[in-house]
């Protein structure tokens, strides 16, 4: 038990992993800064596509259901109807598919609208957060500098 020699590290440094200068450091940062502003602003780009891409199509779906639910409406009977023994209904089935219909485009307005404020609370968001993180940079950038002094 004596006998074996103590390791003198815990994990022997592999080629390659040689401690770096503070100019490669601060080149280091430079570039981590460099490639993060850059991602964010591609990941920035894809939601603004991927965003505009789905409204495209939903502004070409949406009147394409309603053309379809007027062609259902126009075979619909214009007069009330009433079961036997009932009082009539208070609006004929064309008129509830008609009224069904402008709440339908109502809440399509409001969900679009709604839908346009959602992506750009999370765009702000993220502009902040990379906000952040380019500051954090900065900071470090900084302490770099200070010690080089």
């Amino acid at each position: 038990m004596g006998n074996k020699k103590a390791a003198k590290y815990l994990f022997p440094m592999m080629l390659g992993w040689e401690w770096k200068s503070k100019s490669e450091r601060k080149e280091d940062w430079k570039d981590f800064k460099d490639n993060m502003e850059k991602m964010w602003d591609q990941f920035q780009d894809i939601q603004k596509t991927s965003k505009d891409a789905m409204k495209e199509q939903w502004e070409k779906f949406f009147p394409r259901l309603m053309d379809m639910q007027q062609t259902i409406a126009d075979t619909l009977p214009d007069e009330k109807f009433s079961l036997p023994g009932m009082p009539s209904a208070p609006i004929s089935p064309k008129e509830f598919v008609e009224k069904a219909k402008e709440f339908q485009e109502t809440v399509n307005q409001h969900a679009v609208e709604q839908s346009d404020n959602a992506f750009d609370f999370t765009v702000q968001r993220q502009q902040q957060v990379k906000e952040m993180v380019t500051d954090a940079v900065n900071n470090v950038e900084a302490e770099l500098d200070e010690k080089d002094d």
